[in-house]
């Protein structure tokens, strides 16, 4: 019976090992955070810049590297606060505002920039929109997609991912899917750090 016993003992520690991986793995998944109005789980290895606070806007960013460092994919998100609600006009009305008026400023900081038309979409089960952009940040090729949305009639929120290159990178696809997946945080959550 003791040799059975110890037969058994390979298989019971390989079942505690994996069940250690997975919790391991649980506790390092990133965690939903409250930016603003919204919640969003960042990608896995985006990590988490300083978070700015401004008179009525907040600015919360995500950057994931590659192996080699060369290059870093942006994951940002800029609450406007208008302080009042928008009205009973069509919040897309709003958020296609918001959505040139931030594309606008990533034009000013690009050459060779050209943009995609404006595409009508859901975020959170709300009205947005969203664009695409390429251009060159000195002589290196740049892509972009925006994103924006208007949460409670009183928020504009700009969703942004970017990177080097003319085509969306992996580390962008990983933010879009996370853009893509946001929804409205609750009266009671904790906001952003």
């Amino acid at each position: 019976m003791a040799q059975r016993a110890e037969a058994f003992f390979p298989w019971r520690w390989l079942v505690a090992l994996c069940v250690t991986q997975i919790l391991v793995c649980t506790a390092f998944a990133a965690a939903p955070t409250t930016v603003g109005p919204i919640v969003i789980t960042a990608p896995d290895g985006f990590q988490q810049a300083q978070t700015q606070r401004l008179k009525k806007v907040l600015i919360t960013a995500w950057t994931k590297s590659v192996r080699d460092g060369s290059m870093k994919t942006l994951l940002q998100i800029n609450v406007v606060d208008f302080g009042s609600p928008a009205g009973s006009q069509d919040t897309s009305v709003y958020a296609e505002k918001y959505l040139r008026q931030f594309l606008s400023g990533i034009e000013h900081r690009r050459s060779h920039y050209v943009s995609s038309p404006i595409a009508h979409i859901q975020l959170a089960g709300l009205p947005a929109v969203r664009a695409t952009w390429n251009g060159a940040v000195g002589d290196r090729a740049a892509v972009g997609v925006m994103y924006s949305v208007i949460v409670k009639n009183r928020f504009a929120v700009i969703l942004h991912t970017q990177d080097l290159g003319s085509v969306p990178t992996s580390g962008m696809l990983e933010a879009m899917r996370a853009i893509e997946a946001v929804s409205t945080a609750t009266a009671s959550a904790p906001r952003s750090p």
